[in-house]
């Protein structure tokens, strides 16, 4: 049998020491949001020009069933509401029940009824839509984001193609959750059950999935694309 001497234990725990860094390395440099200094945003969200649909790059428009102006931007081939819905629709709420909170992130849906909430020329996006948004901007998260995320610097948020997106988080029934961590947007796009698409957002990562998402119990933001 081996015996154990002092020298093994310090050789032993600076093996550790050396281990655990490495593995903080890891972790954390895959939570540093990427800089996008290689970034052409006057070719994939100019913010000047017209788009497909003949509309400035970037513009406003009213919402005619309650006379809110939204902005919106040209990302791609896509238009996007740069701005989260705020339509007051029943069930839907601020989050916290805060009515300050729906003018800085929108409000909260259930996943119901979905498809009558968007204004007119506007609809729900489907999980391939956002899909697109990622790969057009090559998952580059502040580029899209205005801030409001704990974990890193307001500076490091872009924001070059105007979305605008906001930490605003969720809420479960009720219980609102993970404001300044995350943010959840709904799809129209069911995975053949309760649960549908949606894309999640925190601050240095991006993903469009169902898993968890389900209609009956989570109250997520939305974001109109042009019809």
């Amino acid at each position: 049998m081996n015996s154990v001497t002092p020298e093994s234990v310090r050789n032993h725990k600076a093996i550790i020491v050396v281990t655990v860094l490495s593995i903080l390395t890891i972790v954390l440099s895959g939570c540093t949001t990427d800089a996008d200094d290689s970034f052409d945003a006057a070719s994939t969200c100019p913010s000047e020009g017209t788009n497909i649909y003949g509309m400035p790059n970037r513009g406003t428009f009213i919402d005619e069933r309650d006379g809110q102006e939204y902005r919106y931007t040209t990302i791609g081939d896509q238009v996007w509401m740069a701005q989260s819905l705020n339509y007051k629709a029943a069930g839907s709420f601020c989050y916290d029940s805060l009515p300050e909170n729906c003018e800085k992130y929108g409000r909260l849906y259930l996943g119901k009824n979905l498809d009558q909430l968007c204004p007119a020329g506007w609809r729900m996006p489907k999980s391939n839509d956002y899909d697109n948004l990622l790969i057009t901007i090559d998952n580059r998260m502040n580029v899209l984001s205005a801030g409001y995320w704990e974990n890193i610097q307001d500076t490091i948020n872009t924001n070059k193609c105007g979305m605008s997106l906001r930490a605003g988080g969720f809420a479960y029934l009720t219980e609102s959750r993970n404001e300044n961590i995350d943010v959840s947007f709904w799809t129209n796009e069911s995975d053949g059950s309760d649960y549908f698409y949606t894309l999640y957002v925190c601050y240095n990562y991006m993903s469009v999935s169902s898993l968890g998402h389900s209609i009956e119990t989570m109250k997520y933001y939305i974001r109109c694309i042009k019809e």
